[in-house]
């Protein structure tokens, strides 16, 4: 396929480690079937949300539909299963910030008060953000697992980072959610909610349930590196699963 023809993929990354590997590890690379541009959006929501319409108002203005929206970075796990570096390819995410029906605003993080407002089943079917388009229901199967390969579950987006570690399993277990990050969830509303824009997301482990923030920007740059080859192998997997 001709590079006039290939089909484009958004990539988009908040940090600049995060940029940084997974620009370089991409470009590197020559795939059949799509094209990779790979955005720095900066760190969550505000920069996420702006960034993805940003690159996606006048593309879709001039009919050159991306195939897909990607977004990348590290999270941190809200799982005992979960080990530093492991890779979560989701299609799903949950906004945990979000106004009740009565207009009281519930903030999830250290300083949120979950256990006396925890949403139902119900209302966290609603905060949630999942494309359920054949291309990525399709490729997402097709990823290898086990040692080594991709984990799938969902995502919590907050603008609060979380800390300790029985916090972290509380929020995993009332959210169904692996890891969390600032970001994830706001890619999939613009991306692929309002833009019908096909959407999943790939998220490196930096911190571990017993891990700081501070031992999260220790690791950061070496998560990355795992990043940009991992972002790499599935960027395969889907350019095989467009033939």
């Amino acid at each position: 396929m001709s590079a006039a023809s290939a089909r484009e993929v958004l990539i988009f990354t908040s940090t600049p480690n995060e940029f940084r590997s997974v620009r370089e590890r991409v470009g590197r690379e020559a795939f059949d079937r799509i094209s990779c541009s790979v955005i720095d959006c900066g760190p969550g929501r505000i920069h996420a949300s702006f960034s993805a319409a940003r690159e996606l108002v006048p593309r879709l203005a001039e009919d050159r539909r991306p195939v897909a929206v990607v977004g990348t970075g590290t999270a941190g796990s809200l799982s005992m299963a979960l080990k530093q570096g492991d890779v979560i390819a989701s299609n799903a995410a949950v906004i945990s910030d979000w106004r009740m029906e009565n207009g009281d605003e519930v903030t999830v993080g250290p300083y949120g008060w979950f256990d006396y407002r925890a949403p139902g089943p119900e209302q966290v079917r609603k905060m949630t953000i999942e494309c359920q388009d054949d291309l990525v229901t399709g490729f997402m199967g097709k990823l290898p697992g086990g040692e080594g390969g991709f984990l799938r579950g969902n995502l919590l987006t907050s603008e609060a980072f979380v800390s300790g570690k029985d916090h972290k399993l509380r929020l995993g277990s009332l959210f169904g959610c692996l890891a969390c990050d600032m970001e994830s969830g706001v890619y999939g509303y613009v991306g692929n909610r309002l833009a019908n824009v096909p959407w999943f997301n790939l998220r490196v482990v930096a911190d571990t349930l017993d891990d700081t923030l501070s031992d999260y920007f220790v690791k950061e740059r070496d998560m990355t590196e795992i990043l940009g080859r991992k972002v790499v192998e599935a960027l395969k997997v889907f350019d095989s699963s467009l033939a």
